[in-house]
């Protein structure tokens, strides 16, 4: 049964892993928005790929990028893989597109995609939690982790929504200050 205290636990966790994340992801995310930013004014193109609840993230931020946040604007080219992301990304994905993956667990799948990715010299912007050993070990130097501070899954999905969140909002306000 549900509990005063189990609730306040469970926001208690929740609250201590953002504050975990922004003292170890602050520096990371803006250059990420930098490398988005730049990638997206220079034409290229963000693909995005999630497996099982990660996948409903991916779907949610590709819609955010192409209907807008905070703003009416035109649509960023940001596109969610979906049902053989190796194949899609081989078929569409060039040199010099981005590759954001959304880890909730190490899979086959996300790592077939990265491998595409790299043999396409596609950088690769990777949402981690702790214990994503295979997607992290396949990121170069020129690639970018966003690796939350949890083994819990509940956390780290929550934690990567509000990192979505806050890149679409910086995305936004760095392509449009005038609006903001």
């Amino acid at each position: 049964m549900m509990t005063d205290e189990s609730v306040k636990a469970l926001f208690t966790q929740s609250i201590q892993t953002q504050i975990s994340a922004v003292e170890s992801l602050s520096e990371d995310m803006q250059g990420t928005v930098e490398l988005l930013v730049g990638h997206l004014l220079n034409g290229q193109r963000v693909f995005i790929s999630g497996t099982d609840t990660s996948s409903s993230l991916a779907d949610h931020f590709v819609h955010l990028m192409t209907e807008g946040m905070k703003l009416e604007r035109p649509p960023f080219p940001v596109m969610s893989l979906s049902a053989n992301p190796k194949k899609q990304l081989a078929a569409l994905g060039q040199s010099g597109d981005i590759l954001l993956v959304i880890a909730d667990k190490d899979s086959e799948q996300l790592t077939g995609v990265m491998e595409s990715a790299i043999s396409r010299e596609m950088i690769i912007i990777a949402l981690t939690g702790e214990g994503n050993e295979l997607v992290s070990g396949l990121l170069g130097p020129n690639d970018v982790e966003l690796r939350v501070p949890s083994l819990n899954a509940a956390r780290v999905l929550e934690t990567q929504l509000f990192i979505l969140h806050s890149l679409c909002e910086q995305i936004e306000s760095t392509i449009f200050p005038e609006e903001h």
